[in-house]
């Protein structure tokens, strides 16, 4: 995150926020509709009540005036006494807000008249109430025996003007309906206006969704590329050991396509061979593999990185470099460090099996001529030719090593006396003594062999080539081409 992104609020915060406060305020204004209707069909309900006691009220004050026994003239007195009440009472709400009775006899609030021709309609009515009532309130406080001239006065003046309270509760009803039906357009109309941006708001949200879905694939795909590129074979796998992805490295590596790869078993295609890793090829082909594995976690399901290497070229370098180090380039013997590696292991196996152990050191007789008259190329295939010659004289658990020049040692081991030692020192020089051909020319050489023995001579491996070496020199003043035991053994 860089110092200019730092504290800024993503791109996409904004548009949702604001489509949360649109679909908020959409559904405060539906649940303010519900309560404008509601209050509004109270209102239309008790106006339209008013057309009704108003009737009531003329038919109970007749009722009244007809009755002939105190039962019927007590029911149509309580009919108009309660008729007059409500209202009284409803009137009053519609001017200034109070409580009154619903149908069902039970409280309800009734809001006061807000709109203009509401209020003067309501004003107008309540003008003409205040007449009609004061003409039935002494009817009202007379009760059942009220003066009967009292209550022809509060019939007619009710019979006057009842069309024109009637036709008054009707405009209200009018008026209240056409008010409450321009309330919810109004108020449908903004609802509308909010769920239109809502549903803009929305779709600016599903695009930049889309844009950031967009650049995250690419970011993905910038991944995917960059592990791909790596030249290190990358396979993730789960708790039941098998591929569920790898990179396109790995998919060259075991000779399979990236899709046929994942859902392999790991033990399919790498396995262990002593201390090292195989890949397993397509073809059944293998390959040394360097694994190193790293646990990553994913939800519930525990995933492992396995970084995967091919290393066969670089073992195949370390054993040539190994090889090198231990070997005569020129003939491929061993050379001293390896002889006397090895001759230290025979040592002490000799000693385990009681046996006997032989080093003979061999110089070349007449190997300076030869490379002086025919060149160093001819003196090279010589020692060559010498080599392989020597490797047929003994067996595959004795060594045969150059320590340089036309100096060459022979180790021979498990022998079960000297004349063994002496019989294979034979059979050197008879092969020596054969013709070689260099150069399209026959070159004969010779060969002095000093040999020491172990445990008679010594049981060191240095002092028993030394003792070897002593006794070869001691051959070439005998006059070349022969065997000579170090003094000790003798």
């Amino acid at each position: 995150m860089t110092e200019k992104t730092r504290g800024k609020l993503p791109a996409i915060f904004i548009p949702v926020v604001l489509f949360i406060v649109f679909d908020a305020v959409a559904l405060g204004l539906n649940f303010w509709i519900s309560a404008k209707l509601e209050k509004s069909a109270v209102a239309i309900n008790l106006s339209g009540r008013q057309r009704m006691l108003s009737q009531r009220m003329t038919k109970s004050l007749l009722m009244l005036h007809v009755a002939q026994t105190d039962t019927e003239k007590l029911s149509a007195f309580t009919e108009f006494s309660n008729a007059v009440d409500l209202f009284d009472k409803t009137l009053n709400g519609f001017l200034q807000g109070g409580i009154t009775s619903s149908g069902d006899g039970k409280p309800v609030y009734l809001a006061a008249a807000q709109a203009s021709n509401t209020q003067m309609i309501t004003g107008s009515a309540s003008q003409l109430w205040a007449l009609i009532h004061k003409r039935l309130l002494p009817v009202e406080l007379g009760g059942v025996g009220i003066d009967t001239e009292v209550l022809r006065s509060a019939l007619r003046t009710l019979l006057m003007h009842n069309t024109q309270l009637l036709a008054l509760m009707n405009d209200l009803t009018t008026a209240l309906e056409l008010n409450a039906t321009r309330e919810v357009f109004y108020l449908r109309s903004l609802q509308a206006s909010l769920l239109l941006l809502a549903l803009l708001n929305f779709a600016l949200v599903c695009k930049r969704l889309l844009a950031q879905i967009k650049q995250s694939q690419g970011n993905v795909q910038a991944l995917r590329n960059i592990i791909d590129s790596i030249e290190t074979g990358i396979v993730l796998y789960g708790r039941d050991e098998c591929v569920r992805s790898a990179n396109k490295t790995a998919s060259q590596l075991f000779g399979y396509g990236e899709q046929v790869l994942i859902g392999k078993p790991l033990k399919q295609l790498i396995v262990a061979d002593n201390t090292r890793m195989l890949g397993l090829r397509r073809d059944n082909s293998t390959f040394v593999a360097k694994i190193n594995t790293q646990t990553l976690f994913e939800f519930n399901d525990q995933i492992t990185m396995c970084t995967i290497t091919d290393v066969s070229e670089q073992e195949r370098k370390e054993k040539q470099l190994m090889y090198l180090a231990f070997h005569d380039q020129l003939t491929g013997l061993p050379n001293r460090g390896l002889l006397v590696e090895r001759l230290r292991q025979d040592l002490l196996r000799a000693k385990r099996d009681s046996t006997f152990l032989a080093v003979l050191f061999l110089d070349l007789d007449g190997f300076k001529d030869v490379n002086d008259e025919m060149g160093h190329d001819a003196g090279d295939e010589l020692l060559q030719a010498v080599a392989k010659r020597f490797e047929h004289c003994c067996r595959e658990v004795d060594t045969v090593a150059r320590l340089g020049g036309d100096e060459f040692v022979f180790v021979l081991t498990s022998l079960h006396s000297v004349l063994a030692a002496k019989q294979v020192a034979q059979n050197v020089l008879k092969a020596i003594n054969q013709a070689f051909l260099i150069h399209n020319e026959t070159v004969k050489i010779g060969a002095s062999i000093g040999i020491a023995m172990y445990p008679t001579d010594h049981s060191e491996a240095e002092l028993l080539i030394k003792c070897a070496d002593d006794a070869m020199y001691m051959a070439k003043q005998r006059g070349k081409n022969q065997l000579v035991f170090t003094t000790k053994c003798r």
